[in-house]
C-alpha cells in the first residue's frame, strides 16, 4: 500500500529527482474531513516522511456536535504529528439558501473556494483530496445515469491543475485494511449509511451486487475507464482538423453538405456546438432539421443557431453588429494612420473625400470596408462570376433571374459619379436602390430577402451612400447608376474584409 501510494504521488507531482522526504519538495497541503479516506491519506503522507506539507480540515456545520468532532479529531492528529493544521468553519446552509445551490454543492465551493485561498496566500504547490477508486467508478456511474459525454465516462481525474488524488487507484477495501492494520484513528460520517443520495444508493445498494457478478469489477471499470480516457485523447487531437473542416473560414458557420457527409454527423455536431452551449437533444433537433426548410432558430443560453440553406449560422446573443468587442465603434484608416473613431449605432460615418492612390479602411457591420481610388487602366475590364442566368460583367448590364447569396468581396463604382462626402451606415427599413443589371429600384429588405440572407445576417450588412443614392451594399452588390462603363475616368474600389 505504502509503495503504491508512494508511485501514485511521484507520477501526480513529479519532483525532478527529488526525494519526497526533502524539504525542496514539492508544498502540499491535505484536505483531511477526519473520515477514513482522508485520515489514511494523511497517514501515508506521513509514513514517507513527507515533510513540505501541511493541513486543511473544514467545518461545515451540518451535522452539529459531530461536525464538531471531526474537526477536533484532526487538528490533534496533526498536533501530535508537529504538522501545521489550518481549519475553517462555514454556514454551509446559509450560503446554500443565499446561493440557491444543494447543500452538497453548495459545501463543494466552499471548500475548494477555501483551499484556493490558502495556496495563494501560503504559496502551497498542491492541494490533495482523498477520493478512491470506489469515488471515481460511482462518479463514472452517475455520469452515466445522468447523461454524459466521453468525458464524464472517464471518471474522477487523478489531477485537476493543482488538485492532486493520490488515492485515485486504491479501493475503500484496501483503505479500510490499512486503517485497521495501523489502528489509524477516524471519524464515521453518519450519513454515509443512508441512501437519500443517488451516490449513497449505488455504493450501499447497487455496488455490492456488482461485487456478487465480478469481485473484481472495481479494476475492471477502472481499465474500461483508461481506454476511454485513451480514445478520448485521440478525438481531442483530431478535433481541431475537424472544426477546421467543418466550419467556414469565420468560424461562425458550419457547412451542412460536410456535416451530412460525415459517418458520426451526431457526435462532431454534438463536440462543436458544446462550446456554445447547445444539448445533446438539442443537437438531435438540429440534425433533424438539416433536410428542412431554412430559417428553423435554436437556442442556448448564450447563443443562437439558424439552420439556413448551405449553413448552420452561429451567433453570439447580445451582438447586434458583430462578435467583437468593438461592437459599437467604426474606425477610420488613411494611408495606414488611424484617424477619429467614431460610434457606429444608427450613426453615419462621413468619407470627407478619396484622393487618386489614396485607401481608407472603415470598421461596419462586423467587418473591414476598404476604399481605394485609382485611375482606370487602358482595357480595364472586372469580370463577375458567371452564375445562373447571369451574364456580363460588373461594368456593363447584366440580366439576373437568380439573385445570388454568394458574397462580391470587391465591387467597383465610378468614382466620378460619386458625390462626397460619402456615408456609410446600418440599412434602414425604406432604403431602396437599383442592383447591378436591373432597370428598376428594389427595396433593401426585398433584395435580402432575395439573395436568402437569415435575419441576424440582414442587420449586419452596411451601406455606402452618396448624396441621397445608395451606392453599393458592400460584399454582395453595387447600384446599376454607379457602375464603370466606358466614359469611366477613375474607379474606387469597395473591398469587404
Amino acid at each position: 500500500m505504502v509503495s503504491k501510494f508512494r508511485d501514485s504521488l511521484y507520477g501526480l507531482i513529479g519532483t525532478d529527482g527529488t526525494h519526497l522526504s526533502s524539504p525542496d519538495a514539492p508544498s502540499v497541503i491535505l484536505a483531511v474531513s477526519g473520515g477514513i479516506d482522508s485520515m489514511c491519506m494523511a497517514h501515508l503522507f506521513s509514513s514517507i516522511f513527507y515533510s513540505n506539507m501541511a493541513i486543511a480540515t473544514v467545518n461545515f456545520s451540518l451535522r452539529g456536535e459531530e461536525s464538531d468532532g471531526d474537526e477536533e479529531l484532526v487538528k490533534n492528529w496533526a498536533g501530535q504529528k508537529g504538522i501545521r493544521c489550518f481549519s475553517n468553519t462555514f454556514d454551509t446552509h446559509a450560503y446554500a439558501s443565499d446561493k440557491g445551490i444543494s447543500t452538497q454543492m453548495a459545501a463543494r465551493d466552499l471548500r475548494y473556494n477555501w483551499f484556493e485561498e490558502l495556496t495563494k496566500e501560503h504559496g502551497f504547490d498542491y492541494v490533495a483530496v482523498a477520493h478512491n477508486l470506489n469515488d471515481s467508478v460511482e462518479t463514472f456511474f452517475l455520469n452515466i445515469l445522468r447523461g454524459t459525454g466521453l468525458q464524464g465516462m472517464t471518471g474522477i481525474r487523478k489531477r485537476n491543475g493543482n488538485i492532486i488524488r493520490p488515492l485515485l487507484s486504491i479501493t475503500r477495501r484496501e483503505i479500510a485494511e490499512y486503517v485497521k492494520l495501523h489502528n489509524i484513528p477516524f471519524r464515521e460520517d453518519s450519513s454515509n449509511s443512508q441512501s437519500h443520495y443517488s451516490r449513497n444508493r449505488l455504493r450501499n445498494m447497487v455496488f455490492p451486487e456488482f461485487e456478487m457478478i465480478n469481485q473484481s469489477y472495481l479494476t475492471t471499470v477502472e481499465r474500461d475507464m483508461a481506454n476511454v480516457q485513451a480514445a478520448l485523447e485521440i478525438l481531442e487531437d483530431i478535433l481541431p482538423l475537424k472544426r477546421d473542416f467543418l466550419f467556414d473560414e469565420s468560424g461562425r458557420r458550419i457547412s451542412i453538405k460536410k456535416l451530412l457527409d460525415e459517418k458520426r454527423a451526431d457526435y462532431w455536431l454534438y463536440t462543436l456546438l458544446g462550446d456554445y452551449g447547445f444539448n445533446y437533444d438539442q443537437v438531435l433537433q438540429i440534425l433533424a432539421s438539416l433536410h428542412g426548410q431554412p430559417g428553423k432558430e435554436f437556442h442556448s443560453d448564450s447563443h443562437l443557431l439558424i439552420k439556413d440553406r448551405e449553413w448552420l449560422l452561429i451567433y453570439r446573443k447580445g451582438a447586434e453588429v458583430n462578435e467583437s468587442s468593438d461592437d459599437t465603434t467604426i474606425q477610420l484608416q488613411c494611408h495606414g494612420q488611424k484617424n477619429d473613431t467614431e460610434t457606429a449605432g444608427d450613426k453615419e460615418l462621413l468619407i470627407d473625400n478619396l484622393q487618386t492612390g489614396q485607401s481608407l479602411e472603415v470598421w461596419s457591420g462586423g467587418g473591414r470596408l476598404e476604399f481605394f481610388r485609382f485611375s482606370k487602366p487602358h482595357g480595364f475590364k472586372h469580370k463577375r462570376r458567371v452564375e445562373d442566368s447571369m451574364v456580363g460583367d460588373l461594368f456593363s448590364v447584366a440580366t439576373t433571374s437568380v439573385l445570388s447569396q454568394t458574397p462580391e468581396p470587391e465591387l467597383y463604382v465610378d468614382a466620378g459619379k460619386l458625390i462626397f462626402p460619402l456615408k456609410v451606415r446600418r440599412w434602414q427599413q425604406g432604403d431602396k436602390f437599383v442592383p447591378l443589371g436591373m432597370k428598376g429600384f428594389k427595396k433593401i429588405s426585398d433584395f435580402l430577402t432575395d439573395i436568402k440572407l437569415d435575419k441576424v445576417s440582414k442587420t449586419n450588412i452596411p451601406v455606402v451612400v452618396s448624396g441621397d443614392k445608395i451606392v453599393a451594399l458592400p460584399g454582395y452588390r453595387i447600384d446599376d447608376r454607379f457602375k464603370v462603363d466606358n466614359y469611366t475616368i477613375e474607379v474606387v474600389r469597395i473591398h469587404s474584409k
